[in-house]
Parts: structure tokens; C-alpha cells; sequence
């Protein structure tokens, strides 16, 4: 990514070291926040209840936020349950995630736009209704125009 780019970098403070995460103020290695402890360590699961959620309309309202911030990207967690999350994301055209590692399991599923995943030099390029296995390691995401895509990952429970 050249220095111009609207690809923001989380801080190096930031313990996540992971974009999507650090926006979503969640740590991979962290239990899921829905989950809550029981008596003596017990964990005990809250069953979210299920809700339909517009990503069209939803994703029209994080592009114009991406674009008015100036990061590159907006994101918001649109499913959340023990162990997945499926996270909206936003990417106005030349805005995406800067390289990161993998959180762990995931894909990305392209709902508009275009964009490209790449990692380890090879380059997976996505249109509305692609989708990919993101490999476990180093990785970025940039959006030749503005996109939303659906990223699902797998949480240690």
C-alpha cells in the first residue's frame, strides 16, 4: 500500500493488531462477548435471538460513514454468536483492511463492488457473489470500487 492510501493502520497500541477486530473493539483470543460466566467458571451461552438484518440498507449507511471517516472502511458485527460472527464491511473504492494476520477460520463473501484478497503474492479477485476461504496467513483486502463484503469468522469459544 503506498502512503496516500486511505487504508488506515490500527495503532500500534492496539492489542488486537487486527483491523476488523480493533474496530469492533473485540480480541480474537477473548471470549465471544455473548458469552457470560456462570457459577464457579461454568460458561454459560445466551442464544441470541434470531433477526432479520438488511445488509443492503445497513451497508448504504456504513459506506457513506466510511467515506465521511477517512479510514477506508466501516464496519459492524450484523450476527453474533458463541464461537462465529458475521461482520459487515464496508469499503469505499481504494479503502480496505491493511495487511493483518488471520484471526483464525474465515471467509469473505463479496455483495457488491470488487475487491481483492490477497496473501503470500497470489491475489483473489471478488465480484458481487464471490466468495473465498481466507488462508491463515498475513493478508489485506482492497476495494478497486466502493464494495461490501461479509466476512465470517470463527471464534475460539
Amino acid at each position: 500500500m503506498t502512503s496516500d492510501s486511505p487504508i488506515s493502520e490500527r495503532p500500534t497500541d492496539d492489542p488486537t493488531g487486527h483491523p476488523v477486530f480493533g474496530d469492533l473493539g473485540l480480541t480474537p483470543a477473548a471470549p465471544d462477548p455473548v458469552e457470560k460466566a456462570g457459577q464457579e467458571g461454568e460458561v454459560r451461552h445466551r442464544i441470541p435471538e434470531p433477526e432479520v438484518v438488511d445488509l443492503t440498507e445497513l451497508g448504504a449507511e456504513l459506506l457513506e460513514r466510511a467515506r465521511a471517516g477517512g479510514t477506508g472502511r466501516a464496519v459492524r458485527a450484523v450476527v453474533r454468536q458463541p464461537g462465529q460472527s458475521l461482520i459487515l464491511l464496508a469499503l469505499p473504492a481504494g479503502g480496505g483492511l491493511p495487511d493483518h494476520d488471520a484471526p483464525g477460520p474465515a471467509s469473505l463473501l463479496c455483495l457488491s463492488g470488487e475487491v481483492v484478497l490477497a496473501a503470500g503474492g497470489r491475489e483473489w479477485p471478488l465480484t458481487a457473489g464471490r466468495a473465498v476461504l481466507i488462508p491463515q496467513e498475513r493478508h489485506e483486502v482492497r476495494a478497486a470500487v466502493d464494495s461490501l463484503c461479509v466476512l465470517t469468522v470463527s471464534l475460539p469459544r
